[in-house]
């Protein structure tokens, strides 16, 4: 069982290696944040309106290019794109995009995700 458990760690991080893991972490996230700003009773919200269906929009938006980013790993470069004009877009309609802190992991996700390059294999001679 102990060595089943390792091989299937094993394939984790290797399913990990092969794709900008981290940036659809990020991006998936900011869209959690930006999506749950308008919902959670901080007080500071007083109703959701249009700000808040925005909100919803531009999280799960965001939510969707993360899992993307991790599932079709060759389309980074759009998906970065898309996901950087989401979260600008977030900051101007939804709460200053999750109170800020949103569309700065969003920004910061995409980034990561545009900059990600497949490891190319060793050559054995």
């Amino acid at each position: 069982m102990l060595l089943s458990a390792r091989g299937a760690c094993g394939a984790v991080a290797a399913w990990m290696r092969r794709r900008p893991f981290w940036a659809g972490c990020l991006l998936i996230a900011s869209g959690a944040e930006i999506a749950l700003t308008p919902v959670i009773g901080t007080g500071v919200i007083i109703h959701t309106g249009v700000g808040g269906y925005a909100a919803f929009l531009l999280g799960s938006f965001l939510g969707a290019m993360g899992a993307g980013l991790w599932f079709v790993p060759e389309q980074r470069f759009v998906l970065a794109v898309l996901a950087v004009m989401a979260a600008l877009s977030a900051f101007v309609l939804s709460n200053l995009g999750g109170f800020l802190l949103g569309s700065l992991l969003a920004i910061g996700g995409a980034s990561l995700g545009f900059a990600w390059m497949p490891r190319e294999p060793r050559q054995e001679d």
